[in-house]
C-alpha cells in the first residue's frame, strides 16, 4: 500500500526507481530484523539480566557481553527473513505504475515482470531457477553458518 507514496515520493524529488527500489526494498524488510531482535530481546530470562545488573555491566561491556549476545540469534534470523522478504520486494518494486507511466529498475524483479508480461515463459522459468540456485547457495554458504554460530556461542542467554 505503501509503494506507490514512496514511489511518488522519490519521483518527485527527481529520483531514479533506481534508488526509488532500494528504499522500497529496505521499508519492505526492515521490520523482519526489528520484530525479531525485539522478540528475542523480550525472551531474556530476568535472571540474567538480574545478573547483568549485579555485575555492573554498563556501556560497551554491557553491550559486548550481554546485550549483542542475547539477540544475535534473533538478528540473524531476522536478517534471514529481511532477505526472503528482500527477494519478494524486489518483484513488485523494480517496477511500478504511476499515472500510467511505468518505471522501470534493473534487476532480477524487473527481469522477471517482463518475461511474465512478455508470457516468456523459458526466460521466467531460467530466472526463477537462478533466483532459486542463488537463494539455496546463500542460505548453505552463509546463513546456516551464521546462525550455527550465534547458537552455539549464545546459548547460555536463552
Amino acid at each position: 500500500m505503501i509503494y506507490p507514496a514512496i514511489t511518488f515520493l522519490v519521483l518527485a524529488i527527481g529520483g531514479s526507481l533506481q534508488w526509488g527500489a532500494v528504499l522500497l526494498i529496505l521499508f519492505g524488510t526492515q521490520w523482519y530484523i526489528l520484530f525479531n531482535v525485539a522478540g528475542r530481546a523480550a525472551a531474556i530470562p530476568n535472571d540474567i539480566v538480574c545478573c547483568a545488573e549485579i555485575l555492573h555491566l554498563d556501556g560497551w561491556r554491557r553491550w559486548s557481553k550481554f546485550l549483542i549476545p542475547a539477540v544475535l540469534p534473533g538478528l540473524i534470523t531476522g536478517w534471514i527473513t529481511a532477505a526472503g522478504g528482500a527477494w519478494n520486494a524486489t518483484i513488485v518494486s523494480e517496477v511500478q505504475t504511476f499515472h500510467g507511466h511505468t518505471y522501470t529498475a534493473t534487476g532480477l524483479g524487473a527481469y522477471i515482470s517482463g518475461a511474465t508480461d512478455a508470457g516468456d515463459f523459458p526466460r521466467l522459468t531460467a530466472a526463477s531457477l537462478a533466483m532459486a540456485l542463488i537463494v539455496v547457495v546463500v542460505n548453505r554458504l552463509v546463513w546456516k553458518r551464521l546462525q550455527a554460530v550465534a547458537s552455539d556461542r549464545c546459548r547460555f542467554i536463552v
